[in-house]
């Protein structure tokens, strides 16, 4: 009795001794499987990983970041040889596989097999992984994650600037593939770019796949609505068909209160409410229960309109409808007048700034006072209003058409440079000591938007300068003339041409002769150089007057023989 308890205390031990030796045979597997992951995830990795490891982390690889618009959606993303997945076996002590898909469209996972997962969309793909998975680990967590979307080989042909093979991602869409082979090269212009973006399609675009099947990509609606299925992902070996379009046929119109008013090629199956879409909806001022829709007949000689209420079509009182070639829609705009009328003071008054104005009701006087009024400082003789009439995107327009005039040749320098000071600004005149110290209200004007007015300092000095020995300021004294300012500034030059000086007024910038004016503070004094000339333009004009004189005297003498 006693042998037999002593042999099944030996079998139980050995049992025991089984079991463990199993145990053991089982965790050795796994951490082997572990180490060789994590080696590997190291190689890629570098320290961050030994952190992680000191930490107690799961190998995890860690992939460089690449920009998205969103995060994959799994339920249009196609798998394809080159895409890197992260499964994951969450059992103890957990199991991490960084795998890349083969050329061949698999997926190797170690202990479980060959996986077929190309052209199958990532949520399908996913499923079908985790299953494959779990006949080898009878475990409930298991995930499956796309960590590096792949590159890919696509073709863009067509009416683009250069057609040919193009390397993408696989989260790249079909607008970026166009990008790509829109680049103008080093042989190629910006013009020759615009040219062709005239006569490019955006809306009827096709992208074809290598198993026959196509999709048709529509920008405009893309960037309306954001909706995948106008823009797809591409997928290697895609094909990307840009037709080409008429600017001004086969189009419709929307204008008015729309973000993206304009002219928009046509795609049969396009409704009103699609129209609206593309133009990126209503602007704020946009009158919605009178949108003016007008169809042209067939012949292009009758306009059908009619007037939709777009909240009719919305609720489903009124149906939505198809659009043809040559509709057009306006959105008409609500009356505002509540503008940001303002106008700008700037120099010697106690607070310069911005100041907000009222629609043809504000006077220079008004705004005057609510910048406190002038400073002691103030030269008022010298200040000033501008105005600017023409609108700065029209500036180019205005100066041809000014220069369509028949100025006279002689005259054309001085006409074009007036007329560049001109669309610069406009000088509104206005004499502010006339109205601010004598009372006259015929000098208060009224202010538009975008007035500057500008008071300028007390100077209380004259300046000289060209031809003088010492130019500069020179203060101000009233009643003095021009030879005082010349003898303070060290006086003429040898090279100065002092029968030629000009007095230039502060604020209208003449230049006049020293008698037709007399020097006010703030003036100044140009003093001419006698120009440099050499000895061979002496000889020339000597020549020419010999020349004249020998005619003279030539002529004198056929006169005294004709006489005799």
């Amino acid at each position: 009795m006693g042998t037999v308890k002593k042999n099944n205390k030996i079998l139980i031990k050995l049992v025991i001794t089984i079991f463990l030796l199993f145990i053991f045979f089982l965790y050795t597997s796994n951490f082997t499987i572990l180490y060789a992951q994590e080696k590997q995830t190291t190689i890629r990795t570098g320290g961050l990983e030994d952190l992680l490891q000191d930490k107690g982390a799961v190998a995890v690889s860690q992939l460089q970041g690449i920009a998205l618009e969103a995060s994959i959606n799994a339920q249009t993303y196609y798998v394809g040889p080159s895409d890197v997945f992260s499964i994951n076996i969450w059992m103890s002590p957990p199991l991490n596989f960084n795998l890349m898909v083969t050329p061949e469209g698999t997926l190797i996972i170690p202990t479980v097999g060959e996986v077929k997962v190309s052209d199958m969309l990532l949520v399908n793909a996913r499923e079908k992984i985790i299953e494959e998975v779990r006949k080898k680990y009878l475990v409930n967590a298991i995930t499956v994650t796309l960590t590096k979307p792949r590159p890919i080989i696509v073709t863009v042909t067509g009416n683009v600037l250069n057609e040919g093979l193009y390397t993408l991602t696989s989260i790249d869409r079909a607008n970026k593939a166009i990008e790509e082979a829109n680049k103008p090269s080093r042989l190629q212009t910006q013009e020759e770019l615009k040219l062709l973006l005239t006569t490019m399609s955006t809306r009827n675009i096709i992208i074809k796949h290598r198993d026959g099947s196509q999709e048709k990509v529509d920008l405009a609606k893309f960037l309306a609505t954001k909706e995948d299925r106008w823009n797809p992902y591409l997928r290697e070996g895609d094909v990307i068909v840009v037709p080409r379009k008429n600017p001004l046929k086969n189009v419709i119109g929307i204008y008015g209160e729309i973000n993206s008013p304009g002219r928009y090629e046509y795609v049969e199956g396009d409704t009103f409410l699609d129209a609206i879409k593309i133009g990126m909806g209503f602007t704020s001022l946009a009158i919605t229960d009178s949108i003016e829709f007008s169809r042209l007949s067939n012949d292009g000689n009758v306009i059908v309109k009619r007037i939709i209420n777009i909240e009719d079509i919305y609720s489903g009182k009124e149906p939505d409808f198809l659009l043809e070639p040559g509709d057009r829609i306006v959105v008409k705009a609500r009356t505002e007048l509540r503008e940001d009328y303002r106008v700008t003071i700037e120099g010697e008054v106690l607070y310069p700034g911005t100041y907000p104005i009222t629609k043809n009701g504000t006077r220079l006087s008004d705004i005057i006072r609510v910048a406190g009024g002038f400073t002691e400082f103030a030269l008022l003789k010298s200040a000033e209003l501008n105005r600017r009439s023409v609108n700065p995107t029209a500036v180019q327009t205005e100066r041809l058409l000014s220069y369509r005039g028949g100025v006279q040749f002689e005259d054309s320098a001085d006409y074009y440079l007036e007329t560049e000071v001109r669309l610069r600004k406009e000088i509104v005149n206005v004499d502010f000591e006339k109205l601010f110290l004598e009372g006259d209200t015929t000098q208060d004007v009224i202010l538009h938007s975008e007035d500057v007015i500008i008071v300028p300092s007390v100077k209380k000095t004259v300046y000289v300068f060209g031809q003088v020995v010492s130019p500069g300021h020179i203060p101000y004294i009233p009643g003095e003339d021009v030879f005082y300012y010349i003898n303070k500034a060290g006086g003429f030059t040898e090279r100065a041409r002092d029968g030629d000086m000009k007095i230039i007024k502060s604020k209208t910038k003449q230049w006049l002769d020293p008698d037709e004016t007399q020097i006010e503070d703030g003036d100044y004094v140009w003093v001419p150089k006698d120009p440099e000339r050499p000895f061979a333009y002496y000889m020339t004009i000597a020549s020419q007057a010999a020349s004249v004189l020998s005619v003279v005297i030539g002529i004198v003498v056929v006169i005294l023989q004709v006489t005799k």
